[in-house]
């Protein structure tokens, strides 16, 4: 049965099934620990499954009955949800619509950095720990709640040592930004990474996002991200292994 995350038992079957997955091993016992008593709604568990349904998006480790899932999932209003097939059945009458590709990096390997147009990138300030608020800005414009959202996570992540954004400015903005928002002690689940649109395709991102993996991996921790279809050339091309895949599956029940 998939129960609510309230009790001790029920903690440690959360962060049991998480343990030893790609990315989700780090990102949801991190979210658990940092969220599970102001968001006591969010997290379930049942006896080999892990559920974060923060979201209309829900993330899942572990496994459960393909028709309980999909009557749970349904009852909490979540149209999507993320899961390894090779280890866990689709919710019942749920369509597989897209693939995520995990690709990372070894602990103490170090990637070239890639080529850059040189004069851009000494033009451009490095800012190691830039405010929350612009960077939240610059990742969701359009998108008003999700952007509070992230500025408060990120704020409460920092504060605990277990997130590090990275960003370049020009001319007093925003250039580029990419960070790691769940750390670990073995992972460090890197995401967002966005360039201001025109400088788009010159370098600058490839390059943040190298030189934060290798400074991650020298830490000893091995730096990973998850990415669509159209993004795996992107990564192949800077030197990112490609280590596993997750599945998306939809509601289309509940469009």
């Amino acid at each position: 049965m998939i129960t609510q995350v309230r009790t001790p038992r029920q903690r440690q079957r959360f962060r049991s099934a998480c343990r030893g997955k790609l990315c989700l091993g780090v990102t949801m016992p991190q979210a658990l620990a940092l969220f599970g008593k102001s968001q006591p709604g969010r997290f379930f568990a049942g006896p080999t499954l892990a559920l974060d349904v923060g979201g209309s998006t829900a993330w899942l480790a572990g496994h459960a009955n393909p028709d309980e899932l999909a009557s749970f999932l349904h009852f909490c209003g979540c149209k999507a949800v993320i899961l390894d097939e090779a280890e866990c059945p689709p919710p019942t009458g749920w369509a597989r619509v897209k693939s995520l590709f995990v690709f990372g990096l070894a602990p103490g390997k170090q990637l070239p950095e890639p080529a850059v147009e040189e004069t851009l990138w000494a033009s451009l300030h490095f800012d190691p720990e830039p405010p929350a608020g612009p960077v939240a800005q610059m990742l969701f414009p359009d998108r008003p709640t999700r952007r509070d959202d992230f500025y408060s996570e990120l704020c409460s992540k920092r504060a605990r040592g277990r997130a590090v954004v990275w960003a370049l400015e020009q001319g007093g903005e925003l250039a580029c930004t990419v960070g790691a928002y769940a750390i670990g002690t073995e992972q460090a689940y890197m995401a967002c990474g966005e360039t201001a649109e025109p400088l788009r395709g010159r370098g600058i991102g490839g390059r943040l996002i190298v030189r934060l993996a290798n400074t991650l991996s020298a830490q000893g921790l091995q730096p990973l991200f998850l990415c669509s279809p159209e993004r795996v050339h992107f990564y192949t091309r800077l030197g990112f292994e490609k280590l596993g895949e997750y599945a998306r599956y939809e509601n289309k029940d509940q469009g």
